[in-house]
């Protein structure tokens, strides 16, 4: 027989723990009438391995209560195939957080070197999903909502992009698009995917503390445009890359695609 503090020894854990094994009748000690001391046996020491083994497999404690009264291969098998779907779906979500920081990191590179400054290059394919009047337009937002299917868990500043038909005359349609990133091979022949080969590129700083930001660099792309001999297609779609904070007040930091030929 053992005594407490010699179980904790052998198995490398707290007293506290074996006490707590003990409180749930998984280890069960028989007290010694002369001192009042409890002596554990082997058959105690064989749960606490089986505990051990069982946390190795990352199982709840209540699952290896249920284990240690009564279950056999099928029983097990049933718990490890839960546990290990529980597992792949955790590996799913936390690769898919791992790639939008990696992108939001990404992002940032990608903001100091071409902010407030013109480039030529593609405008990757998005998928329209819907579309809602306004980015106020909360009172819409279900047709995001609808579309958590696709969407997965993109944040919602992420799904938007602004998307404005203009001409001589000015604006003619300024709405938002619920959209999702989508393969170059599937824009092939889809109605629904939007995708330009040749876009005017630049990144902009958007919030409350900048007046006309979006109006001051729609003129100088336009200038831009004609001063290098491209003619635009009276299409701009903006994207949100990142979001911060000046002084308190948030500032975004947003992605401008004017396609051109």
């Amino acid at each position: 027989m053992y005594t407490i503090g010699q179980i904790a020894n052998i198995m490398g854990i707290s007293k506290d723990k074996l006490r707590y094994y003990e409180e749930k009748e998984i280890v069960t000690p028989i007290q010694d009438d002369e001192n009042n001391y409890r002596q554990y046996g082997y058959k105690d020491i064989d749960n606490v391995l089986a505990i051990e083994f069982y946390r190795s497999l990352d199982l709840e404690f209540k699952t290896i209560q249920k284990l240690c009264k009564e279950s056999d291969t099928k029983d097990i098998k049933g718990i490890l195939d839960e546990k290990h779907n529980e597992i792949i779906q955790h590996i799913t979500r936390l690769n898919n957080i791992a790639s939008r920081i990696e992108k939001a990191k990404n992002d940032c590179r990608n903001i100091e070197k071409h902010l407030n400054k013109y480039s030529i290059r593609p405008m990757p394919p998005i998928k329209v999903l819907g579309q809602i009047s306004d980015f106020r337009a909360y009172e819409e937002f279900d047709v995001i909502h609808n579309n958590r299917n696709q969407l997965a868990e993109e944040p919602i500043t992420k799904s938007l992009k602004r998307h404005i038909i203009f001409n001589e005359e000015g604006i003619q349609s300024n709405i938002m698009l619920v959209t999702k990133d989508t393969e170059v091979d599937n824009a092939v022949g889809e109605r629904d995917i939007l995708h330009y080969e040749k876009c005017l590129y630049t990144i902009v700083e958007d919030g409350l503390q900048y007046e006309n930001v979006m109006e001051d660099s729609f003129i100088k792309g336009m200038q831009w445009v004609d001063a290098n001999n491209y003619k635009h297609k009276g299409i701009v779609i903006i994207g949100m890359l990142l979001l911060g904070y000046h002084e308190g007040i948030l500032k975004s930091y947003l992605e401008v695609y004017v396609p051109i030929e």
